[in-house]
């Protein structure tokens, strides 16, 4: 067999409109029954469950390497950095955050961070004891100052959040990205993988099996599903079509000893069970019976 695909082109086996038809054709009836879905949540769960038990840490499995080369790569796609920065200043629970920070640092500052409760020894409890008096006396006083500071701060929110913009795209460069890399290595890289495992609850990952499913099936009736993988399938023939399918496995390390010995291992059992159960003979008996008769 080996022989045989060393003597043959992908050319020799298929064009680029076969092959995405047949894909095509493929993957839209390709559906996940029930019971399937139920035996991918099955195995889901239990990687889930080996993986709460597993012990080895994070850099064990990752290496600092690899983690460093993927950071570098992000750090020079800078339309991609610029575009995160944009998404991220313009969601509303960023807006939130910043009014809140806002809001807060201006209140302590006027509670206790003035100049006169720092100039002046003992101004701060007196003022304390005044705030609280006030507090007292006028409770919905401190209610209409959060109001009104509240409406203050909502209403000069989106200045800064275009300088908070203009701020992340200015100093978010090269290196300081790496910087951040490098603080999450070291702050996840002794992290188990038991640890990390813990993060989902185990009856999340059945909810996780059934969304990928949902999504998977809308995923498949787009046009940009088909568009891509037409135009996967026609790079991989421009690329590769005229080299023999021997030479294309062989770039992949499968040879013919690994095709032998993983053939080898798969088939033997298979064939030891159809031989007891007398399959075999039978299938066997049904080809040779004309001939002998």
């Amino acid at each position: 067999l080996f022989d045989w695909v060393e003597s043959v082109t992908l050319d020799d086996l298929g064009t680029p409109k076969i092959d995405t038809k047949i894909f095509l054709s493929y993957t839209s009836t390709a559906d996940l029954t029930p019971e399937a879905a139920q035996l991918v949540g099955h195995i889901a769960r239990s990687v889930h469950e080996a993986a709460a038990k597993n012990e080895s840490r994070l850099g064990d499995v990752i290496s600092e390497d690899s983690f460093t080369q993927g950071a570098q790569r992000v750090a020079r796609m800078a339309e991609l950095r610029a575009a995160v920065t944009t998404q991220i200043t313009t969601n509303e629970v960023y807006a939130s955050l910043i009014s809140h920070v806002l809001y807060q640092g201006i209140k302590n500052y006027l509670q206790a961070e003035n100049v006169i409760a720092r100039k002046v020894p003992g101004a701060s409890t007196l003022m304390r004891m005044g705030q609280n008096a006030i507090s007292t006396a006028a409770p919905k006083l401190e209610q209409a100052v959060d109001r009104q500071l509240t409406a203050f701060v909502n209403s000069n929110i989106q200045d800064s959040i275009r300088d908070s913009k203009t701020y992340l795209d200015k100093v978010l460069d090269d290196e300081l990205i790496l910087a951040v890399a490098n603080e999450v290595w070291e702050s996840n890289a002794s992290s188990t993988i038991a640890e990390l495992a813990e993060l989902v609850p185990a009856d999340a990952v059945d909810d996780f099996v059934a969304a990928g499913n949902v999504a998977w099936v809308h995923l498949r009736t787009t046009e940009l599903f088909g568009d891509v993988t037409q135009k996967a399938i026609a790079a991989l023939f421009a690329e590769y079509g005229d080299q023999p399918v021997g030479e294309l496995l062989g770039h992949v390390g499968f040879g013919p000893a690994v095709g032998t010995s993983l053939g080898t291992d798969v088939l033997t059992p298979i064939f030891d069970k159809a031989a007891a159960d007398g399959y075999l003979e039978e299938r066997i008996r049904l080809r040779l019976a004309a001939f002998y008769d």
